[in-house]
Formats: structure tokens, C-alpha cells, sequence
């Protein structure tokens, strides 16, 4: 299903951000994908049936624009490993009336850059800020896989992985339900445990239980949060005292800072001299230790064992992170997290065992894009969307006339309705339930089909 009014948009730099981005949105909008690679643009067109323009050429030269009609572009996106180059374009369409700038760095000095430069206007995303607030966002719900916070943080989504020492395991999903009535709900599963692919949990089916390799959806009002943990939780909360982070990138540093103020004890391993120099400064409650991230005898000899809380693999390079994660589950450290950026990477993160992983580029695309699409869509509707993982997405939407729920709710998980801005109502009839006029309605799609049904109805 198309829009009405799709968007006009350039991606600048055909990396796994800009492809990310390309494919999110050319369902809905035109796309013109530029990247001075021709590998790169070839790649994303012979795997892929999206329908957008490409552009081989280097974006340094204002005049490879002319090829594009200018005055129809809507938003211009750059997101190229070049921060300099990202943002020189991006001051040259903010020039042009009518385009919303964005722009996506990498290197912290980076980003102030439009502010400095008398261009507030241009929307940026600085990654490292990204990632490193989606990594504390996981040490608040340390049970959970993703956390996402909506409609005001007052909606809270998790995801969930069963293991076997999971105090929800082979738990029936109708009872935990029955429990948490008016205060949460489960409300998706993983029907094959090897895959990440959510499905609705049925409510005809009473005897689902849940097993070992499951990945659940909860979806919580916020001031039942706790409730909920002490509920199911409290029996395995995991002791986060001691945090061993290897890296000295500047995600590594703002989650060694972020985690001295929850009173964790924080040793950071640093490869480069000057950099574990400058973080010695910087750092006043952090031990800073230089070495490899890859010298086993250091990280035992460092306390990388059963001592260790958490193990975090931040480094900028895929393949450190990931052979030091395996170092430290072989020296038996309770948790891990890595980094990473190449989606290549992830079947093997999943065989080394680590607890969480976060993907750098599908994390910062999924930022931009949320952007992008609440942007295009927001205006009176009040509709939002925020993007859980490749497949599951979550709506906010406020109703312009009464609305019965079972005329939007097909193959769509409506979860939670709030009227008057503070009364937060449980759906538990979708057949007799009735959205009033002003209400914001939260609801949850699982694949792109049942997505443009919602937008059909709603973005009339």
C-alpha cells in the first residue's frame, strides 16, 4: 500500500546504514541512492527489488546533483563514513526550501557541528550516542533482550529470552496473562525457537507454554513496571557490580561514565596508549588498563571470570568484539554484550553465547527512519512508529472519530488506549471495544502486510 503523498528522499552513502534506509522506506517513497562505490549501488540493486534511482559519483562535487529535480526533494539523508563530507552536503540542501536535512556521525566532534556552523535546523544523529543509550537501556531491564519506551515512556515494550533459568519458563502464557490484566501483557512468541520471527500469541490457545530458546513480547504500563519485575524477575535479578568494557571508542566511555553513576565497579581495557591516556583523565572513577582485547592471560589476570558481571565488547572493530566476547565466556564471566556492525557477524555472535548483542548500523538506521516516517506521517493524525527489529513495529496513533477496534484490528495486536491524555485502558475485547475521539491508540504489527492494512485504515 502506498501513500497518498509519498516522500521524495536522497540517501547519501550506500553503506549498511544507507541500504538499511533505502529499503526501509522505498515501499512508501521514491528513493534516489547515491554513494561514490558503483559496487555498492550494483550490490543493493542486484539483491534486493526495490524501486529507487541510483547515482555512482562523489558527493564532494555539488554538481552531481543536478541530475536530480531538486525542488521535489523532501528530505536529503547522509549518512557516508565521511562526517566532513556529510555535512558539507547537508549544508548545501539546507539551503533549498522545502528539504529537511538529516545527518548521520560517527566521530563525536562531529556532532555539533551544524549548531557551530549557524545550521540548527539540520537534524543529526550521532551514533555513538545511539548505541551507547541502547546499551544502558538494556542494563535497566537486565531480563530483556530490547527495551522501547513510548507514548511519553509511559508504554513499555520488551523482548524477552526465555533460557533455562528463566523464571517464566514453560510458564502458560494464558496464566501470566490473567495475572498481569490491566497492567501488561504477552503478546507475541517465537513459534520456531531457532528463528527471531514473532507471532501473535493466540488467545484460543490457553495451553502455550513457554520454552527454552523463546523470544517473547511483553508490553507493560509504565507504573506497573516494577510490579511486573518483582512478579516474575526478582528471584533471578542479575548483580551488576563489576563491568569490564574493552574499547576506548567514545561508546565505550559514555557507558563506562553512565555505569560509575549507577555505582557499578568499572575497569576499561585500551589498546592505544594515547587514547587509554586521555580516558585515564577523563575517567576519574574508571581503571583504566592498557592492552590487547584479545590477550586471554590479560583478561583473567584483569578478573574476567566468575566475577565479572558483565562483559562489554565495544571496540570499533567487528572482529575483536567478537573473539574477546568468546574469551570471556570461556573464562566463564556471567553476561556479555558485543557490538558489532556487519550483519555477517550475527550467526556467529549467536553460537558464542553472548547474552546481548547490538547491531551498530541497523540501530542508528532504525533511529533515522522512525524520524522519517514520524515526520511524514505525524501531522493531525498524531501517528507515530517505532521500529523493534526488522519485522515488528509499534503505532501510536490518536483517533480523529470513535472508532470500534475490531474495524482496525485485523492480523494487528492492539494492546493499550489513553484518553484524556492520562487514563491508560487494557484492550481485552477487540470485538466490543470502542477507541473515543482523541485517543491514543497503541498498537503492534509483526509483518509489512499487516502494516499497510493499519496505515489503509488510519492514514485515510
Amino acid at each position: 500500500m502506498a501513500l497518498k503523498n509519498p516522500k521524495n528522499i536522497i540517501i547519501l552513502g550506500a553503506g549498511s546504514t544507507g541500504e538499511y534506509l533505502a529499503e526501509e522506506l522505498s515501499a512508501e517513497h521514491n528513493i534516489v541512492l547515491i554513494d561514490k562505490d558503483i559496487n555498492k549501488i550494483n550490490q543493493i540493486k542486484n539483491k534486493s527489488k526495490m524501486d529507487l534511482l541510483t547515482i555512482a559519483g562523489d558527493a564532494a562535487d555539488l554538481s552531481i546533483f543536478n541530475e536530480i529535480d531538486l525542488k521535489d526533494i523532501n528530505f536529503f539523508i547522509a549518512c557516508t563514513e565521511d562526517d566532513k563530507l556529510n555535512i558539507l552536503t547537508a549544508i548545501y540542501f539546507e539551503k533549498i526550501p522545502g528539504v529537511q536535512t538529516i545527518v548521520v556521525t560517527k566521530d563525536y566532534k562531529y556532532r555539533d557541528y551544524p549548531g557551530k556552523l549557524d545550521v540548527p535546523e539540520i537534524k543529526t544523529f550521532h551514533s555513538g550516542d545511539i548505541v551507547s543509550q541502547k546499551i544502558m537501556n538494556l542494563f535497566e531491564t537486565p531480563y530483556s533482550w530490547e527495551t522501547d519506551k513510548i507514548a511519553d515512556s509511559r508504554i513499555l515494550f520488551l523482548k524477552i529470552k526465555i533460557d533455562e533459568s528463566s523464571p517464566i519458563l514453560d510458564s502458560s502464557v494464558y496464566s501470566l496473562n490473567k495475572e498481569g490484566t490491566n497492567k501488561w501483557k504477552f503478546l507475541a512468541v517465537t513459534e520456531d525457537p531457532s528463528s527471531e520471527k514473532l507471532n501473535f500469541i493466540k488467545p484460543d490457545l490457553p495451553s502455550t507454554r513457554l520454552r527454552k530458546g523463546d523470544i517473547v513480547l511483553a508490553v507493560i504500563v509504565d507504573k506497573y513496571e516494577e510490579e511486573f519485575e518483582q512478579t516474575y524477575f526478582s528471584k533471578n535479578d542479575k548483580e551488576l557490580n563489576n563491568i569490564f568494557i574493552v574499547g576506548g571508542s567514545y561508546i565505550a566511555s559514555e557507558v563506562a561514565k553512565k555505569l560509575v553513576r549507577r555505582k557499578c565497579n568499572v575497569k576499561l581495557l585500551v589498546p592505544d596508549q594515547t587514547r587509554a591516556r586521555e580516558l585515564s583523565e577523563e575517567l576519574d572513577s574508571v581503571q583504566i588498563i592498557l592492552g590487547e582485547p584479545t590477550n586471554e592471560q590479560l583478561l583473567s589476570d584483569q578478573g574476567v571470570g566468575k566475577d565479572c558481571d558483565y562483559f562489554l565488547a565495544l571496540t570499533g572493530d567487528d572482529e575483536i568484539n567478537v573473539l574477546s566476547a568468546l574469551l570471556s565466556s570461556k573464562l566463564k564471566a556471567k553476561n556479555s554484550l558485543v557490538v558489532y556492525s556487519k550483519s555477517e557477524y550475527q550467526n556467529v555472535i549467536n553460537s558464542i553465547g553472548a547474552e546481548r548483542e547490538i547491531n551498530t548500523k541497523f540501530t542508528v538506521a532504525g533511529e533515522v527512519c522512525t524520524y522519517i516516517i514520524t515526520t511524514g506521517k505525524m501531522g493531525k493524525k498524531g501517528f507515530h512508529e517505532t521500529i523493534v527489529d526488522e519485522n515488528t513495529k509499534i503505532f501510536e496513533f490518536k483517533c480523529e472519530e470513535d472508532l470500534k477496534v475490531e474495524k482496525i484490528a485485523e492480523n494487528i495486536s492492539l494492546a493499550f488506549i489513553i484518553r484524556d491524555g492520562k487514563e491508560v485502558t487494557y484492550i481485552t475485547d477487540p470485538d466490543e471495544d470502542m477507541a473515543q475521539k482523541g485517543d491514543l491508540v497503541i498498537a503492534v504489527t509483526l509483518d509489512a502486510e499487516s502494516e499497510s492494512s493499519l496505515e489503509s485504515k488510519i492514514l485515510k
